[in-house]
């Protein structure tokens, strides 16, 4: 059969030379909205035609048959936007010669034909096909070892080509972006997109990739937030604004965290934490209610309800209940690692107070199944957001989720006086690799008064992985370099 693929795949453009510029007639529809066309109305279905046993190893394409009670030629399936259906072709000269010397599968056609029930379940039963693209690869390759992530994602097309349902995960991958979209502009925010460069960068420990402009013979950084940006339309006197894009750190692959990853980034004035904490949870539970029709997220562990009241954790008391000690951070560190002893925490590599309440607060996020806010997290981790009266922790909230990190909400500091002595003293904290200093433009933009606002950062592709039960981060991401 491989032989006769080879050869039919060879051919076939000289027997049509119009394969690569014929275009789908204008009233075609597509597999997909199949289910608006009526029983027995003639249409013109376009899709690509594949096999029932999705190998390429065995094919029944062109076997001859009968289908109430016409003779027929077996197509398989014809497929389209993750969605198929059992395809036939009336038995005629022309047919048979098409199907003998051009047409194969994976090729994408153009079925004149009818709807029909049959056994209770729906076919197509077409008149003539013709071919729209020619497939003179082949789609079942099986020189690619989809068990070698490296070719999966390099090749994640012929891996939906070949799994329609794969195709209806990542379907719902995009009805989470649009859920959100739709939620926030029913809400009065607008959605803005900022700059993927900066001239300094401000984000913890992390590392940015760095590159270079010719023109200006200068180096530059992919952002690692927008955060900054969204900062100044506060100051300009935007109310409520939002941005789903790309950001930038450059660490390490693994199953939860990519160096390039999707972040929603939203700021609204004069908001409350209450307030914030509602719209997020709002938010969270029509987007489950738009994927699943009810306010649920599926996990191994079984269903976790979203509905009702979530409630709320304060870090300093998590820590003491879990190890009888205050955390405080005028302590010197090595008092501070004694918590982490209590706790049976590992000691980070670099032990300093960033790395020891960074280790501190996933402890306590580990032990949340959730849906639930973790308060006022330590402050040396973040130099940005507004310290508490404690001196210890900053006015930050996480929404866990079955242990997991859903959404950063915060509240900005705004005395760039402040601001700048923090980000001093945490440069200590920083890798001698890392060339950052203090942010000297958002210590400007503060300067022109940022009103009393909260914001709320939650990286889309961990929110995909909890809200379609998956474990690896690459299997929401369509095609990971990593």
């Amino acid at each position: 059969m491989a032989r006769k693929s080879e050869r039919k795949r060879a051919t076939a453009l000289e027997i049509d030379p119009l394969a690569y510029r014929r275009e789908a007639p204008r009233g075609s529809v597509e597999v997909c909205t199949l289910n608006t066309v009526v029983y027995g109305e003639k249409t013109i279905v376009v899709g690509r035609l594949m096999l029932s046993d999705n190998t390429g190893e065995i094919s029944k394409l062109g076997v001859f048959g009968t289908l109430e009670g016409k003779e027929i030629l077996t197509l398989e399936r014809i497929e389209g936007n993750g969605l198929s259906i059992p395809a036939y072709l009336m038995r005629t000269p022309e047919n048979i010669e098409a199907m003998d010397s051009v047409i194969h599968y994976g090729d994408v056609v153009m079925l004149e034909g009818v709807k029909l029930c049959v056994s209770g379940k729906d076919v197509l039963l077409g008149d003539k096909i013709r071919l729209l693209s020619k497939a003179t690869g082949d789609v079942y390759d099986s020189n690619i070892d989809f068990r070698k992530r490296s070719n999966l994602y390099a090749h994640r097309h012929l891996q939906l080509i070949q799994n329609q349902g794969k195709i209806l995960h990542f379907r719902k991958c995009s009805l989470v972006f649009r859920a959100i979209r739709q939620f926030l502009y029913k809400e009065g925010y607008d959605e803005l997109s900022m700059t993927l460069l900066q001239e300094s960068f401000e984000a913890g420990l992390a590392d940015p990739f760095v590159t270079h402009v010719t023109e200006h013979d200068k180096d530059m950084y992919l952002r690692l937030t927008s955060e900054l940006f969204l900062r100044k339309l506060m100051v300009a006197g935007f109310s409520k604004v939002f941005e789903i894009g790309k950001s930038f750190r450059n660490q390490g692959a693994t199953a939860d965290m990519l160096p390039q990853f999707t972040i929603l980034e939203l700021y609204r004035a004069y908001a409350s934490r209450e307030e914030i904490e509602n719209l997020t949870q709002d938010m969270i539970c029509e987007v489950l209610i738009q994927l699943y029709g009810f306010p649920s997220i599926p996990t191994a562990r079984g269903e976790i309800d979203c509905s009702g009241n979530w409630p709320s954790y304060d870090f300093m008391e998590e820590i003491e209940k879990y190890t009888g000690i205050r955390y405080d951070e005028s302590r010197p560190v090595e008092e501070l690692v004694h918590i982490l002893d209590k706790a049976e925490i590992a000691h980070p590599t670099k032990v300093n107070k960033y790395t020891v309440a960074t280790a501190l607060y996933c402890h306590v996020m580990a032990r949340i199944t959730g849906p639930a806010f973790l308060r006022n997290l330590p402050a040396a981790q973040s130099p940005i957001f507004k310290v508490n009266d404690d001196g210890s922790t900053v006015d930050e909230t996480l929404l866990v989720i079955n242990g997991m990190l859903v959404a950063d909400l915060v509240n900005p500091e705004r005395d760039p006086r402040l601001i700048r002595q923090r980000m001093e003293e945490q440069l200590a904290y920083r890798k001698e690799s890392q060339n950052g200093g203090v942010n000297e433009d958002i210590i400007n933009a503060m300067k022109f008064g940022l009103p009393p606002c909260r914001g709320i950062g939650m990286g889309m592709e961990r929110l995909l992985m909890l809200l379609l039960n998956t474990e690896d981060i690459r299997d929401v991401e369509l095609f990971p370099v990593f």
